[in-house]
C-alpha cells in the first residue's frame, strides 16, 4: 500500500510534489478514484497524493456563468450549488464520487457533447502544480485567449502526467428548461438515417447514440423544442454498456455507423455517439480490445482502455500516436523528475 499525502491547498500540493521530485519518489494522483482503473498494470507508485482536501469554493458568479474551484471539489456537491442559481455544467461525464479535477484530468465529456461540446472547452483558467512543485496559472476567468501553450487545454486530458489540476475556473451553462429522451428499435441501416435526420434538425440534439438494436435521442431546450422527433417514441436514458472493461474508440463522425455494424456482428454491447465519433464498447477479453481497436484504426480513428481491470490493459493505449515526441518533451518541462502518474504515460511499460 502506498503512502498517502492530502494537501488542503495548492501551495501544500505544489510543495508535496516539489519534496518528491528533490527525493525522485514516484507518486499517483488520485481524485476521486473512479477513473482510476486504465493504463498499464502493476505496482502502484509507493507514494499517493490525493486531492480530496482541495475543495473550497473560490468564487461562483453566477451573473458572469462562471465557477472558480478547487479540483478536489465532488462534482455532485458542485452539481447542487450551481443547479440552486439555475446553471449547469453540461459537459463533465461525473461517476458517483467524481472530482472536478478527475473529470477534467481523464477528459471525461458527457453525452451532450454533441450539443455542449467537449469538457475542455468549459475551461477558462487553470491552476496546475508542476510535478517540480511550481504553481502555474493560465487562461483567464472571463475571457479565454491564450499565446504560447494552451495549458488549460494540454491539462485536461493528461492524467495528471504533466502536473496535478488544483484550481479551475468553469463556463458555466443556464440549466436547461427541459429535457428528454426518445428511442427507436429497427435495422442498423434504417436507424442510421432516423439519426441522422435528428443530427440535421432542428432542433439541435444534446445526443444521438446508437446502441445494439437501438437508437437514442436526447432533446433539452424549451419545452416547444423536446418532443419526439419523426420515428421514434420517449423513452429513458440508455444504460452504458456492461462488460469487465471498457475501450473508448475514436472515428471520424461519419465512420461511426460502419464502426456501429462492425460491433453488432461480433455481439459486442456498444455505445456509438453519432456526430462526434466516440464509441464506447464493452469487452471481456484481451482479444476483444484488440479486435475493436483494429476496426478503428482500419476506419482512421484508434483505441484505449478507458476502464478495466488489468488483465485487460496489457496494451491499454496501442500503437505509439504521432505525437509522442512533442508529448515527451512536454512531459520534461513539467514534470522534469518524472515523478507523476508513470502508469498513464504511453511509453512506460
Amino acid at each position: 500500500m502506498s503512502a498517502a499525502l492530502a494537501p488542503a491547498t495548492p501551495a501544500e500540493a505544489a510543495e508535496a510534489l516539489a519534496g518528491l521530485t528533490a527525493r525522485g519518489e514516484p507518486v499517483d494522483v488520485r481524485g476521486g478514484g473512479t477513473r482510476s482503473a486504465r493504463g498499464w498494470p502493476g505496482p502502484v507508485a509507493g507514494r499517493e497524493l490525493l486531492t480530496g482536501g482541495l475543495r473550497r469554493v473560490v468564487a461562483h458568479e453566477p451573473a458572469d456563468l462562471t465557477l472558480t474551484v478547487e479540483a478536489g471539489a465532488p462534482v455532485a456537491d458542485v452539481a447542487a450549488l450551481l443547479a440552486a442559481a439555475g446553471q449547469c455544467w453540461p459537459q463533465a461525464d461525473a461517476r458517483p464520487g467524481s472530482t472536478v479535477g478527475g473529470v477534467l484530468a481523464a477528459a471525461a465529456s458527457g453525452r451532450s457533447r454533441l450539443r455542449d461540446g467537449a469538457v475542455r472547452d468549459s475551461v477558462l483558467e487553470v491552476v496546475l502544480a508542476t510535478g517540480d512543485g511550481r504553481l502555474v496559472t493560465a487562461g483567464g476567468r472571463t475571457v479565454k485567449g491564450v499565446s504560447g501553450f494552451d495549458i488549460p487545454r494540454l491539462a485536461v486530458g493528461s492524467l495528471g502526467t504533466l502536473g496535478v489540476i488544483v484550481q479551475v475556473t468553469l463556463k458555466l451553462w443556464p440549466l436547461p428548461p427541459a429535457r428528454g429522451w426518445f428511442a427507436a428499435e429497427g435495422a442498423l441501416a434504417d436507424r442510421v438515417v432516423v439519426g441522422e435526420a435528428a443530427l440535421a434538425g432542428p432542433p439541435r440534439p444534446g445526443a444521438v447514440i446508437l446502441t445494439p438494436g437501438r437508437l437514442h435521442v436526447e432533446l433539452t431546450g424549451p419545452p416547444e423544442d423536446v418532443r419526439p422527433p419523426a420515428g421514434l417514441g420517449p423513452s429513458g436514458a440508455p444504460p452504458a454498456p456492461a462488460g469487465a472493461g471498457v475501450v473508448e474508440a475514436g472515428v471520424p463522425p461519419p465512420a461511426v455507423a460502419d464502426l456501429a455494424r462492425r460491433l453488432e456482428a461480433a455481439g459486442l454491447p456498444y455505445e456509438a455517439r453519432m456526430g462526434v465519433g466516440t464509441c464506447l464498447v464493452a469487452v471481456g477479453a484481451a482479444e476483444e480490445v484488440g479486435r475493436v481497436r483494429a476496426w478503428a484504426a482500419e476506419l482512421g480513428g484508434h483505441a484505449v482502455v478507458a476502464d478495466a481491470p488489468e488483465e485487460l490493459r496489457a496494451d491499454p493505449w496501442g500503437p505509439p500516436p504521432p505525437g509522442l515526441a512533442i508529448m515527451r518533451r512536454l512531459r520534461a518541462a513539467f514534470d522534469p523528475a518524472g515523478i507523476l502518474n508513470r502508469r498513464f504515460l504511453p511509453w512506460s511499460a
